[in-house]
């Protein structure tokens, strides 16, 4: 009897024991529970928060894109910066054929457009659908310019057949894109045995060494692209700046004072173009700007890709067909021609070379477009030269480009 007592209390002791664990392990999970509900609450608060931050960012981004928004004359949207009006003259308020803007407020017409185009700085509208096809990314998160070169055939697997452009010096896989030379055609970046520091300090750029020179390069094409995302393209100089030789450089008709500057003074004129306008940022053209622009001529219409590759009927060469007088291998004023015109823009091919943000090699920076004394077949509008910055030359000059801050 005794034992059968013993055994029943070694029974109950057990059944309490394992009453206990299970209590005590109910508590530990309602506990653990409550703190992991306490953190899925407190990271869905932080998501909303993100969320909602987000949601304000946005918010307030299309509000400053709505407030600039014009409408041209086929009713589709452009955004027109503060301080600058839409052209309303014929032939200048459409984006498909090159709508143009002017610095300042007054109205430009079709009874004062021809002396507004002598006076007023003039920008044309480039559209990018696409920024990725712009820039990629690399590895380590440095975001690149992409380069095109245009050819009428290509056996490339990458050939675009509209536009006739295929990559230069780049690829991409699973979105990381890839610089083939480090020491070939790039942007941004610096050119190490012309950009030191000497230089840099008396071209007054703002920098005091090459590595600062090259981390203000990257914010400013940063910058860009952020832009171009955001407003969905860029303003390209109508005309090649003038001015080159005076305190303010300008972009307007029947300028002559378009040569004989290095390339960092010409850096330094196209940053100041934008006066004391703090809504707008002014640079030298890209390099993916340029190829962007010719790609868009072509997309557009108004060129073909054979005229890309072969500009002799719309620039200004030795060998010209586009006009009665032709270019005769002599330099013209600023938008002399009408037909070295397209979508607007004057003198992309030829006339003279233009000074781009692209390096090459450890030397040079990069001209596009060719000039007045050579082949509008050899050097057409695709072209690219390779010069030394530090030095200045009587066919090189530089074109200018917009952003909206």
């Amino acid at each position: 009897m005794k034992e059968k007592l013993k055994q029943r209390k070694k029974i109950v002791i057990i059944i309490c024991a394992i009453i206990g664990i299970l209590i005590i392990a109910g508590v530990g999970i309602v506990v653990v529970n409550s703190k992991k509900g306490e953190n899925i609450a407190k990271e869905n608060t932080k998501t909303n928060t993100i969320n909602a931050n987000v949601d304000k960012i946005n918010a307030e981004n299309d509000k400053e894109i709505q407030e600039i928004m014009k409408q041209d004359a086929s009713g589709d949207n452009v955004p027109v910066p503060e301080g600058y009006v839409g052209s309303s003259a014929t032939g200048e308020n459409e984006i498909d054929t090159g709508y143009v803007i002017y610095e300042g407020t007054e109205p430009v017409t079709d009874s004062n457009v021809e002396t507004a185009k002598t006076t007023r700085n003039q920008y044309v509208w480039v559209p990018v659908p696409d920024a990725s096809k712009m820039y990629g990314t690399d590895a380590n998160g440095k975001k690149w310019g992409k380069l095109y070169d245009f050819a009428t055939s290509s056996s490339n697997k990458n050939y675009d057949e509209l536009t006739g452009s295929y990559p230069k010096n780049w690829s991409e896989t699973n979105g990381i894109m890839k610089i083939s030379s480090s020491t070939s055609y790039r942007e941004p970046d610096v050119v190490r045995t012309s950009d030191i520091n000497s230089k840099l300090k008396t071209k007054r750029l703002g920098v005091e060494s090459t590595q600062e020179f090259l981390m203000q390069l990257e914010k400013e094409f940063n910058n860009m692209i952020k832009s171009v995302e955001k407003y969905g393209g860029f303003y390209i100089g109508r005309y090649e700046t003038g001015n080159l030789g005076e305190e303010k450089a300008v972009v307007v008709k029947g300028n002559s004072d378009i040569i004989y500057q290095n390339w960092y003074e010409m850096y330094k004129k196209c940053k100041e173009l934008k006066g004391n306008n703090n809504k707008v940022e002014t640079s030298m053209i890209l390099g993916s700007q340029w190829d962007r622009t010719l790609m868009w001529l072509v997309e557009s219409g108004d060129k073909t890709k054979e005229q890309i590759c072969n500009s002799r009927d719309w620039g200004n060469y030795y060998d010209s067909t586009g006009e009665a007088e032709a270019g005769n291998g002599t330099i013209r004023p600023t938008g002399y021609s009408e037909s070295w015109k397209a979508n607007n823009i004057y003198d992309l091919a030829g006339n003279v070379y233009d000074w781009t943000m692209e390096a090459n090699s450890s030397n040079n920076r990069v001209l596009r477009g060719g000039y007045y004394y050579c082949s509008g077949g050899s050097n057409p509008a695709r072209d690219r030269g390779s010069y030394s910055p530090t030095s200045s030359y009587s066919y090189c000059g530089c074109r200018g480009v917009l952003y909206i801050k």
